[in-house]
């Protein structure tokens, strides 16, 4: 079934909160990729079974591109349980993208599970009126971190590989770092949360000009958390302060696009269909507790 998200998509383990732990992967930068994008170099996709379509794995040349972004979930090594699948936004006509800031995986766990726990990467091309093209995986198993001094972030560069075959592919890495919170660490830097929209127009494809994508019924490009406000700009629904907190961030873009047929709705999809006219993603800025 498709996976459908609401306000907050962080994954979780089953487990009592006093017992847990958050872990951040925040990804940074994709070097090399294969592309999938036909242009003068690029490679011809081909249909490996019936369920996923993979590009050649070698690196475009020329014109050739993909529009990459990328999949995340953890597994309990020791049971096989997967948490819910996260999306990062996608990059768009890059073979070397990065995320500025960078994009932030969140995962909540028993704190006895990290040790037991791979994260798994699969890296896709974003196609518009045909499946996604499959780019390439890799894992990282969080017991070959130290994870003895929580809250340090480790980096990591880990190089794909095409699971049809097991074979790496060329120079393709993924460049990221991973940060272990307890809960009461991570719960005192508050998040404040907001959501940008933008229409499709068979003219303009994606956007949020007004007039020009938005539609006179829309209520703005904006909206806070819960819907009840939106406006033009950030600064229309952005929250004042409150007292005892300090924002210590800037707002950063935290969830890939997810699409809808109208910017109120509640219930949104993480795979766009035909029928889908609205797209929203969130952003997040860190507020810290004054000492």
């Amino acid at each position: 079934p498709e996976l459908e998200l609401g306000g907050d998509d962080m994954a979780s383990f089953t487990t009592a909160e006093s017992d847990s732990v958050m872990v951040i992967v925040y990804l940074r930068n994709c070097k090399n990729l294969p592309a999938a994008d036909l242009g003068l170099g690029s490679v011809i996709p081909e249909v490996l079974g019936p369920v996923k379509q993979v590009v050649s794995m070698v690196p475009g040349g020329g014109n050739s591109t993909s529009d990459p972004y990328l999949k995340a979930k953890m597994i309990n090594t020791s049971n096989g349980i997967p948490t819910e699948e996260q999306k990062s936004t996608v990059m768009h006509d890059s073979l070397n993208p990065e995320w500025t800031p960078p994009f932030r995986f969140k995962f909540q766990m028993p704190s006895s599970a990290v040790s037991q726990t791979r994260l798994v990467l699969d890296v896709y091309d974003e196609d518009n009126f045909t499946k996604d093209d499959y780019l390439g995986s890799t894992i990282l198993d969080l017991k070959d971190l130290d994870i003895s001094t929580l809250g340090t972030e480790q980096f990591q560069i880990l190089s794909l590989s095409d699971i049809s075959t097991g074979d790496k592919i060329p120079q393709a890495v993924v460049s990221l770092s991973v940060q272990v919170l307890t809960m009461e660490e991570y719960e005192n830097q508050l998040h404040e949360t907001i959501y940008e929209y933008e229409r499709w127009t068979p003219t303009g494809g994606w956007g949020s000009d007004y007039p020009g994508h938005l539609l006179p019924t829309d209520p703005g490009r904006w909206s806070n958390e819960d819907g009840s406000k939106f406006g033009m700009d950030m600064a229309d629904v952005e929250n004042v302060m409150s007292e005892g907190m300090v924002s210590v961030d800037h707002w950063q873009n935290e969830g890939g696009w997810v699409y809808g047929q109208d910017f109120r709705q509640k219930t949104w999809k993480a795979t766009k269909s035909s029928l889908h006219f609205a797209r929203r993603r969130e952003w997040v800025r860190k507020c810290h507790k004054k000492v």
